[in-house]
């Protein structure tokens, strides 16, 4: 499973598992709520009124009387001694009697009396019945057992998790769909940020959001066509610049030759003739280096790669530079272990990195340095290490490698790192005791 799916599953998770918890909490409150419904909160409770009644009547010679009005309205309350006969009473209506049998009793106990609702209360000295208003008061009998008490916990637990079970399914299955339309819709962002096309199809919930995706993707596209456009028009105008430079250059070279071995002028004219020459072959190389930086900025690959032993090349430059005159203060030393390790380049490329790395410790050691020079093959990696013992670079040079500076100056070790890149390999570089640099290349 892809990283855009894992991403899609876990939201479509996290979903379920939260509309299943809020379906639990929302099952909790309807208890809540249906315990509060079945509360009768209207005024006094019947049985608290009974309690008032018998704790407010006292015995008088002339019988039982209530020391203060605290029945509500149309509400009456009688007083049944325990031979069934009403010995005391308050807004009794007219078609309540005024005796009882053992079976009256029983029966309007828990249920009415002449569809009154009623509720009792005992004491020592009789039986005390409180009645509301007709249809005031709706009564059911439910008789439950002590087991049912018991067991009343395991089975709210039962309910809440058949509920969980019900909330998750419904969940997953409404979810589903949003789970398919957050997968196309985090494909489409991981695409655009990838700058490839995208088109998600706008519509339901994440309609507008998609649409934005597909704008953002469009938008893009132009500007990678711009952009595109423009850097082929740079890279033909510096080669027709170029290739138009080149051919009064040669004349020029050509010519400052000629005049510097030429026993016709004085000497002071042949070091003029020479020092044109030297220039121009600096301007050559200035152009050679704006084209080379014009393709490798844009990481070009190169286009002439043959299988080239390393060794062999390695010695050329070495003695290319030696012979261009170095100074008596560099010293050049090679150690070269694997004569037959090759490469899969571009030699001219890879001579220029390896050129401008080894010019890069005379450029940067005036006053002269050490130059060592290994090669050696690990687990089919050609490892090309070149040390100095010399000063250093500045440290922003080196976090700059990766980048070409907008000058000519300091080209070498950013067009070298760019070379190796292109060609697959690794390179690092470190001041360490002098400045140092690993270069890594896969093997033929």
């Amino acid at each position: 499973m892809n990283k855009i799916n894992k991403v899609s599953l876990r939201i479509f998770i996290c979903f379920t598992l939260v509309s299943a918890v809020i379906a639990v909490i929302l099952l909790c409150i309807n208890f809540v709520c249906y315990a509060y419904i079945l509360s009768d909160s209207d005024g006094e409770s019947p049985k608290k009124l009974l309690t008032q009644v018998s704790e407010n009547i006292v015995h008088t010679d002339s019988g039982f009387e209530l020391k203060k009005d605290i029945l509500p309205q149309d509400y009456w309350c009688i007083l049944i001694d325990g031979e069934g006969k009403v010995i005391w009473s308050c807004n009794k209506p007219e078609d309540i009697p005024e005796s009882y049998s053992l079976n009256d009793v029983a029966r309007f106990t828990h249920w009415f009396l002449n569809d009154y609702p009623v509720y009792v209360r005992t004491e020592d000295y009789g039986l005390f019945v409180l009645g509301l208003p007709k249809n005031a008061v709706g009564k059911y009998e439910m008789v439950y057992s002590m087991y049912w008490f018991s067991s009343l916990p395991k089975r709210i637990l039962i309910i809440l998790l058949i509920n969980l079970c019900f909330a998750a399914v419904l969940s997953f299955i409404f979810g589903i769909g949003l789970y398919g339309r957050l997968r196309i819709l985090t494909e489409g962002i991981t695409n655009l940020r990838s700058e490839k096309h995208v088109n998600l199809p706008e519509k339901g919930i994440f309609r507008e959001i998609s649409a934005n995706i597909n704008a953002a993707s469009d938008a893009i596209e132009r500007k990678n066509e711009i952009l595109a456009a423009r850097d082929r028009a740079r890279i033909n105008w510096i080669s027709g610049i170029s290739h138009d430079i080149r051919t009064p250059l040669s004349v020029i070279m050509g010519y400052s030759e000629a005049l510097s071995e030429s026993d016709e002028l004085s000497a002071e004219s042949r070091s003029k003739a020479e020092t044109i020459k030297c220039q121009s072959v600096k301007i050559k190389k200035l152009i050679e280096d704006l084209n080379l930086i014009s393709s490798l900025e844009y990481d070009m690959q190169p286009s002439k790669k043959v299988v080239l032993r390393l060794c062999p090349l390695i010695r050329r430059i070495v003695t290319d530079i030696i012979n261009s005159g170095l100074s008596e203060n560099f010293e050049i030393e090679l150690k070269l272990q694997d004569e037959k390790a090759a490469v899969l380049a571009d030699e001219s490329l890879l001579e220029r990195a390896i050129f401008n790395l080894i010019t890069n410790s005379i450029r940067h050691n005036s006053f002269g340095c050490k130059i060592i020079i290994s090669e050696y093959t690990k687990s089919r990696t050609l490892h090309l290490d070149i040390s100095d013992n010399g000063k250093g670079v500045p440290q922003n040079v080196i976090e700059n490698i990766t980048k070409i500076p907008k000058s000519s100056h300091g080209l070498g070790l950013p067009m070298a790192y760019r070379i190796i890149h292109v060609h697959g390999g690794v390179m690092k570089v470190q001041n360490k005791n002098g400045f140092l640099i690993n270069i890594e290349l896969p093997t033929e």
